[in-house]
């Protein structure tokens, strides 16, 4: 699998996909069910599973290939726009980020000139 800080997401047109950010290589692409709605579709992952909402449901995706693992319809919520927060703070993604961004600064300042 890629590294998780190495790739980027897109929802749009109830489909998610997943990219190289490096390279905008395409990893995978995955059309996302329901019958309400636009496909307005909101996107958030963390270290290991992409979360999306479109058309009515929610949906969450391997994030290494895009499989669905569960899915809940969201009986009687319409088909909105939606919002994908994670409590707690910040995503695996972002900490790990954080982290090395972190271990980079040190390894610069502890470089000899």
């Amino acid at each position: 699998m890629e590294s998780p800080h190495k790739i980027v997401v897109l929802g749009v047109k109830s489909t998610v996909m997943a990219f190289d950010r490096e390279t905008g290589a395409r990893l995978w692409t995955t059309r996302l069910g329901g019958s309400l709605g636009d496909g307005f579709t909101t996107v958030a992952a963390d270290a290991t599973r992409v979360y999306a909402h479109a058309r009515g449901e929610m949906h969450c995706l391997d994030l290494a290939t895009g499989a669905l693992l569960w899915k809940d319809a969201l009986t009687g919520l319409g088909y909105g726009i939606a919002s994908i927060a994670f409590p707690g703070g910040a995503t695996p993604v972002a900490a790990q980020q954080a982290a090395l961004h972190q271990a980079d600064q040190q390894a610069a300042t502890a470089a000899p000139p």
